[in-house]
C-alpha cells in the first residue's frame, strides 16, 4: 500500500459561556461594503478561505460591468483587495475548487446571459483564465448554479451545472452538462453518456449528494416553473438514473435551492427546497419495506414551510447544541415592513420554532443567496446574505454565547480529491450521533466554509469520528476534545496507508505544472523594467531566454514570442490597456517562470 505523509494539527480556541441564539449585522463595523447597482435573481456568494491562512474570506458576485468582489479576512475585519480576476459577467455560482490537485484554490464562475469561466490559480493567487484551454465550454447561456464532485471517484473532482438557454436560442431546451475531470488540465463533456442532461426543466440549482449511503455522488436539481425536480442516482460511475418518481423526489414546485443534510440525525441525507408562496418543501429520507430510500414531504409538519418567495437557505447549528437548525433567505416584494428572511431554531424534539432574534426581526432586505463561515473562528458560525438594492450585503455574526462545545474539521484527501468533496463523516458524543456530508456548491449559489463544524451541546469530547472518504478509506479517531480546530489528512489513522474500495482506480495526475513566481529560475536573475512602465518593456535575465509570453489580467493571452536565446528582450507595450499582466519566461532549459508587470 502507499505510505502518505500525514500532518495532524490543532489549534485551540477559546469558548465563551453565555447563552440563547442571537445574530448581530456586522458588515460595515468589519468593513464589507458591498452592494448591487441593479436588481437581478441572486448572486453568488462564498464565505470561504481562498488565501489559505485559515481565516473566512468573501468572495462576491457583482451586477455585469462591475468585477467580482475579493475580501480578505485580516483577523478583525475584512479588506477589499484589487480584484483577482477581469470578470465583468453577470455573476452566478462563485465557487473556490482545487481541481487541478495542487493544494491551492481555482477558482469557477458561474455567469447569467455570459460564459461560465474557470480560472487556475498558477500560484500566489495569480489567476489564468484555462476555461478554453480545457475544454469547457464557451457558450453563452443563462448559468445558475453549479457544483463539484468526483462522480466516478478517480481522485479527481468533476463540474457540473445548471443552464438555462437565452430565449431564440437554437435548440432551446434548457439542461445541465456534466465534465469530467481528465487529470491533465482538460475536460470531457460526459452529460449525454451519463444520462444526466435532465433537458426541457428549468434548472435553478444542483447538488451532488449521497441519497443511498453507497458512496457514488448523486444529484438533486431544483427545477422551476413545476418542470418537477429531478434526483439522478449514480450507478458506480457508469450512467446516472433517474429516479425521481421512484422515489417520491419529484416535487413540482418553483424550485430555487437544493439544501441537504441528516435533520434528524438517522444517518441518511434530507433535502430542503425553496419555493414562493405555497411553501418550501422538505425531503425527509426515509427507508421502504423493501430496504430502499424514499422521501417523505414534512415542511409544513415540522415548522419549515415559509410559505412566501425564498431562495438560498443553509442548515447550520447556531448554538451548538448538536442540532441542525435553519436560515432562509426570502424576498417577499408585497410586505417590505416585515422581515423577509426566517431562522429557524431546531428543538430536537422532531420539531422547528422561529425565536424572536432582535437582528433578525430587523432584517427587510430583499434577500436571495447565502453562505456559512466563521469569520472569527469562535466555533459559532456566521451568515453571509446578498441582498438587492437598496439593500447592501448584510454580514451577520453569531453573538450567541452559552456553554456548549463545538469541534471543526479540516480535511485533506490524499488518493481522494485534495478538497475532500464527497467525505462522508459519523460522529459519536455519548448517546449523540450525527452524520454530514462535504460538498462543493450548496443551497442556493452559495458556497460554505471548507472548515466542517460540528456542534457537541454539553458532552465533554467526540468519543469517535468515522471520516469514510471518496476512496472508500475509512479513518477512525477517537476521544478527541472539543473546541478546537483539527486538521486531517487521509490516512490519518492508518499510519497512511489507504485502502481503496474494491473496482476503485485513481487516475495518474497528468498536469504540466505552472511555475509560479516563488521559483522562478530558482538560481537565475529575471527583471522587467521599467515596473511599472508605459510605452516599453524590457526583460532581462541572467540565462538566455528561448520564449516570452504575456497574458491579460483575464487571462487572455496577449503577446507571444519565440526568442533567439537573448538574455534581453525590448517589447513596445504603448498600444497596451493599463492594467496589470503576467509575464512568461523560458529559457534554454525549459525552466519557467512567471513575473508581474503593470501598465500605466
Amino acid at each position: 500500500m502507499k505510505q502518505i505523509l500525514l500532518t495532524f494539527s490543532f489549534l485551540y480556541i477559546f469558548t465563551y459561556s453565555f447563552a440563547q441564539i442571537n445574530y448581530q449585522e456586522v458588515a460595515l463595523d468589519k468593513e464589507v461594503r458591498h452592494t448591487f447597482t441593479a436588481w437581478t435573481v441572486g448572486g453568488g456568494v462564498s464565505f470561504f478561505d481562498f488565501n489559505q491562512d485559515g481565516l473566512d474570506d468573501l468572495t462576491l458576485s457583482t451586477n455585469g460591468g462591475r468585477r467580482i468582489a475579493f475580501y480578505i479576512n485580516t483577523g478583525t475585519e475584512f479588506e477589499l483587495i484589487d480584484p483577482l480576476v477581469n470578470n465583468v459577467e453577470t455573476n452566478k455560482q462563485i465557487l473556490w475548487v482545487d481541481y487541478d490537485n495542487d493544494g491551492d484554490y481555482d477558482l469557477y464562475v458561474a455567469a447569467y446571459e455570459g460564459i461560465n469561466r474557470l480560472y487556475q490559480n498558477i500560484g500566489d493567487l495569480q489567476l489564468i483564465d484555462v476555461t478554453e484551454s480545457s475544454g469547457l465550454s464557451l457558450d453563452i447561456h443563462r448559468g445558475y448554479g453549479a457544483c463539484w464532485a468526483d462522480y466516478d471517484r478517480d481522485g479527481w473532482l468533476d463540474l457540473y451545472y445548471n443552464s438555462r438557454d437565452i430565449p431564440g436560442a437554437p435548440e432551446f431546451k434548457n439542461v445541465s452538462r456534466l465534465f469530467k475531470n481528465n487529470a491533465d488540465g482538460s475536460f470531457t463533456e460526459t452529460t449525454i453518456e451519463m444520462n444526466a442532461e435532465d433537458a426541457f426543466s428549468a434548472p435553478f440549482s444542483s447538488a451532488f449528494i449521497d441519497y443511498n449511503n453507497d458512496n457514488w455522488p448523486d444529484i438533486y436539481t431544483a427545477n422551476d416553473k413545476y418542470k418537477g425536480n429531478t434526483l439522478l442516482e449514480n450507478k458506480q460511475g457508469q450512467i446516472y438514473e433517474d429516479v425521481s418518481a421512484l422515489t417520491n423526489a419529484d416535487l413540482k414546485v418553483n424550485g430555487m435551492c437544493v439544501t441537504s443534510a441528516d435533520w434528524n440525525k438517522d444517518g441518511w441525507s434530507d433535502i430542503y427546497i425553496t419555493n414562493t408562496f405555497e411553501g418550501n418543501k422538505f425531503l425527509v429520507n426515509t427507508i421502504d419495506s423493501n430496504a430502499t430510500p424514499v422521501f417523505e414531504e414534512r415542511a409544513a409538519e415540522v415548522g419549515i414551510a415559509f410559505n412566501n418567495t425564498s431562495w438560498g437557505s443553509n442548515f447550520l447549528d447556531a448554538d451548538n447544541d448538536g442540532d441542525l437548525d435553519l436560515y432562509v433567505s426570502g424576498a417577499e416584494e408585497f410586505s417590505p415592513e416585515s422581515a423577509s428572511s426566517i431562522f429557524y431554531e431546531n428543538m430536537d424534539n422532531g420539531f422547528f420554532e422561529a425565536p424572536s432574534i432582535s437582528g433578525f426581526a430587523k432584517d427587510t432586505a430583499y434577500s436571495f443567496s447565502n453562505a456559512i463561515g466563521d469569520f472569527n473562528n469562535d466555533g459559532s458560525m456566521d451568515i453571509i446574505v446578498q441582498n438587492n438594492p437598496p439593500f447592501r450585503f448584510y454580514l451577520w455574526e453569531n453573538y450567541t454565547r452559552n456553554s456548549n462545545n463545538w469541534l471543526k474539521l479540516r480535511l485533506e484527501g490524499v488518493l481522494s480529491n485534495r478538497d475532500a468533496i464527497g467525505c462522508r463523516l459519523d460522529t459519536y458524543a455519548g448517546d449523540l450521533y450525527q452524520s454530514f456530508y462535504t460538498q462543493c456548491g450548496s443551497g442556493f449559489l452559495g458556497q460554505n466554509s471548507a472548515t466542517h463544524h460540528i456542534g457537541l451541546g454539553g458532552k465533554a469530547k467526540l468519543d469517535s469520528l468515522i471520516i469514510t472518504w471518496p476512496t472508500g478509506h475509512v479513518d477512525r479517531l477517537y476521544d478527541i476534545s472539543p473546541n478546537q480546530i483539527l486538521s486531517l489528512k487521509e490516512g490519518v489513522s492508518t499510519n497512511g496507508v489507504i485502502d481503496l474500495d474494491q473496482g476503485i482506480i485513481i487516475t495518474e495526475n497528468n498536469f504540466t505544472p505552472i511555475t509560479s513566481t516563488k521559483d522562478i529560475f530558482f538560481d537565475t536573475a529575471v527583471t522587467l523594467s521599467p515596473n511599472p512602465g508605459s510605452d516599453l518593456l524590457t526583460i532581462h535575465s541572467d540565462a538566455r531566454l528561448t520564449k516570452v509570453i504575456i497574458y491579460g489580467a483575464n487571462g487572455v493571452e496577449v503577446f507571444r514570442q519565440n526568442l533567439a536565446a537573448l538574455s534581453t528582450f525590448s517589447l513596445a507595450t504603448n498600444t497596451y490597456v493599463s492594467g496589470v499582466y503576467l509575464v512568461k519566461v523560458f529559457d534554454e532549459d525549459q525552466r519557467v517562470g512567471i513575473l508581474k508587470w503593470v501598465k500605466l
